[in-house]
């Protein structure tokens, strides 16, 4: 919306059209500052007019955000989007948030390190990584979506050449060298941001009447921050044990794998596979061994058994995707199965979850 008002200010009060090597004369090449409608409608015809990740290649720190806004037959919604890098402090941040009436879903991961920083709305939370890789965020996001073109991901993509041959109005203020471009079609009013010189789109603004709005802005170099918090509550590992049982005769068995999709590894001799009886959160812990045990049979007193197993299946030392567990038991009654992360002392999953 800031450049929604700057750009209303801006056609209210035009500077001047000159060039900037000579502002008196006219430009008949339509290089000058700001641009003509012509020269813009030429930048964005061109196929590399906006590229998040020919952007991503130059800039080591580099943010895009987008909020695209729609309200359906009286359902309203909104998500945002912010992905940020920071390439010489291995560090990336991911941020979504997704508002549909009047519940609301925000969060926000920043890694890259051992240590990460997770948020959920306004809490903020410890994570770890054992084996970091950084990867650029852009690049990774590009792969996934073209994967998984129906999944949810950024819309960081956008045609220019659709609305290049738009009457375009352009105003510009030659101290940071900033062009506010403006431009109606039949169905909306579209805004572009550019800086630098060369110009490159560092915003865009579409609205459609108050039914759908989107907004898209890049930021770069030393505006983007990304720093790691310290001395926050810890949070468990996103894996637990959701699976439902399988009978096998007169045996309970829970198996399965680590998913391909946990980002972070963890040291085995930090979790613990636990047998529980009960429901809810009257369950108790009848049996347990951690990860690093691989194998544990338990014999409780009054001659069942617990039976755990976990199979580092690819090798690399950690808890990681990919990873295979067996837990069996020859119990009966309410029974059940969690993990127990020990470094961040909770539960991951289970009836005895925030317990």
């Amino acid at each position: 919306m800031r450049s929604a008002i700057l750009a209303a200010l801006l056609v209210l009060a035009p500077l001047s059209t000159g060039c900037l090597v000579v502002p008196i004369d006219p430009c008949p090449e339509g290089d000058c500052f700001p641009l003509g409608s012509a020269a813009l409608s030429e930048l964005l015809s061109g196929p590399d007019a906006f590229d998040v990740l020919s952007y991503a290649e130059d800039f080591e720190r580099l943010r895009v955000e987008t909020s695209t806004v729609y309200d359906n037959q009286g359902q309203s919604g909104e998500i945002h989007w912010s992905v940020a890098k920071d390439d010489d402090a291995q560090l990336r941040s991911i941020a979504m948030r997704l508002t549909i009436g009047t519940s609301t879903i925000d969060t926000e991961v920043i890694e890259g390190q051992r240590a990460t920083n997770v948020r959920i709305g306004d809490d903020w939370y410890e994570g770890r990584d054992a084996i970091p890789q950084y990867t650029d965020p852009f690049e990774e996001i590009a792969k996934l979506a073209s994967e998984q073109p129906n999944g949810m991901w950024p819309p960081f993509g956008f045609d220019t050449a659709s609305i290049a041959d738009l009457d375009w109005t352009i105003t510009g203020d030659p101290l940071s060298l900033q062009q506010i471009a403006s431009a109606s079609n039949a169905t909306h009013t579209i805004i572009i941001e550019l800086m630098g010189a060369p110009p490159m789109i560092t915003g865009i603004e579409t609205y459609s009447g108050d039914d759908q709005q989107f907004t898209l802005r890049v930021t770069t170099g030393d505006a983007v921050s990304l720093a790691l918090q310290e001395g926050l509550p810890r949070t468990p590992i996103e894996f637990s044990l959701e699976a439902a049982p399988l009978q096998d005769g007169d045996l309970t068995v829970w198996a399965g794998g680590v998913p391909e999709g946990l980002t972070a590894e963890v040291d085995p001799a930090e979790l613990e596979f636990h047998g529980l009886s009960g429901t809810g959160e009257d369950a108790t812990s009848v049996a347990s061994m951690a990860f690093d045990v691989e194998y544990s049979n338990v014999t409780l007193n009054d001659g069942t058994w617990w039976e755990f197993s976990w199979s580092d299946y690819v090798a690399d030392g950690y808890v990681s995707g990919g990873d295979f567990y067996q837990i069996r038991t020859n119990a009966t009654g309410e029974l059940n199965v969690a993990i127990y992360d020990l470094w961040a002392e909770a539960w991951t999953g289970g009836p005895l979850q925030g317990s």
